[in-house]
């Protein structure tokens, strides 16, 4: 499974943003394009999204590469901070006849290199088919970019440029042998992996290690459609899968999978043979148990816009809560509650 974030840059240099509910954007280029044409390459009957809204923001493609792949759109509210999507590759559209917020695309470009070195990203160059557009190699001048980074046409129009766009950044990421250009001119190719470890070489003996407990390790949820719920914590929040562990013996089919959730491991308890149990998780902390699984985000609010236009239902809306946060709450696939928390909350002392 492979995750592509797009993203763009339609307005100048400042912290205006336009309402969403307008589209009064300086340029007439917008990501809406893009994703309603990436939504028509998947066939109506294997279509994993919401079309709710004027243009999906979350489509699994299941018919361009070997493994789906998930595309997921970033509002202009997230867009400089792009580099904090945890994605495989990146599709960064500008528009080639007025290339709008140069410091805004720049810091998030360079933010991206700083925090994702080797990622692969493809800059989609819109309106480059009219006469006043710049080239690719002027717009890589204009913005600093790296002479070797893919700068690649894009035209809302004519729907074999998302394919071919799509399709090319799949096959970068699928290639071990790759090396992805830097972003910036002023950057060194990333030097591949070197093993310094001989593996005939005596292991150092090492001291015993001190008993202590670290912290939280990992959460677990049990589910009933394991593909399901990888659709919404890979695709949808980004979680890497770190890998399963099956269970030979055990008759129900039984897996575990992981996922790098940031700051622990969560884990999907799967069976393939035999029905899953409905959750006993109740709307009511008055019931003891498990209450809910909280992500730290920064932008709460952008974050949650993103999630409910993928059609994610909200139990609560984005408010403000007591000890200074801000919170949201939501339910996965099987109804499992999540949380966002964005602030530092202040604790009462007893």
């Amino acid at each position: 499974m492979l995750k592509i974030a797009v993203f763009g840059f339609f307005g100048p240099d400042q912290n205006r943003i336009t309402p969403a509910a307008t589209n009064n954007h300086p340029s007439p280029v917008t990501t809406d394009d893009f994703m309603r044409i990436v939504w028509e390459l998947e066939p109506p009957e294997t279509r994993i999204g919401n079309k709710s809204s004027s243009a999906p923001c979350f489509v699994k493609l299941t018919q361009i590469a070997s493994n789906p792949i998930y595309v997921q759109s970033i509002s202009n509210q997230l867009a400089p901070g792009a580099a904090f999507l945890n994605a495989d590759g990146y599709v960064a559209i500008i528009d080639a006849v007025k290339i709008l917020a140069p410091k805004t695309i720049q810091s998030t470009l360079r933010r991206l290199a700083d925090l994702h070195p080797n990622t692969n990203i493809i800059i989609a160059a819109d309106r480059q088919n009219e006469p006043d557009a710049l080239s690719s190699d002027e717009i890589r001048e204009v913005l600093g970019l790296h002479p070797d980074l893919p700068v690649y046409p894009y035209v809302p129009d004519a729907p074999k440029t998302v394919f071919r766009l799509i399709r090319r950044l799949a096959r970068y990421i699928d290639d071990p042998e790759r090396i992805a250009p830097p972003i910036f001119a002023d950057m060194e190719p990333a030097a591949p992996p070197v093993n310094n470890t001989d593996p005939e070489a005596p292991a150092e003996p090492s001291a015993p290690p001190q008993a202590h407990i670290h912290g939280l390790d990992h959460v677990a949820i049990t589910v009933a459609d394991l593909d399901r719920s990888l659709d919404f914590y890979r695709g949808l929040l980004g979680f890497r899968v770190l890998g399963h562990l099956d269970f030979p013996g055990d008759e129900r089919g039984f897996t575990i999978t992981y996922l790098d959730a940031g700051c622990g491991v969560l884990e999907l308890f799967s069976f393939t043979h035999g029905e899953t149990q409905p959750s006993g998780w109740q709307p009511d902390d008055h019931h003891v148990g498990i209450r809910h699984v909280a992500l730290r985000v920064t932008g709460l609010d952008a974050i949650a816009e993103q999630l409910a236009c993928a059609g994610v239902s909200f139990t609560i809306e984005p408010m403000d809560a007591v000890g200074g946060v801000r919170i949201a709450f939501f339910t996965d696939p099987d109804g499992t509650l999540l949380e966002l928390i964005e602030g530092d909350l202040i604790y009462s002392r007893r």
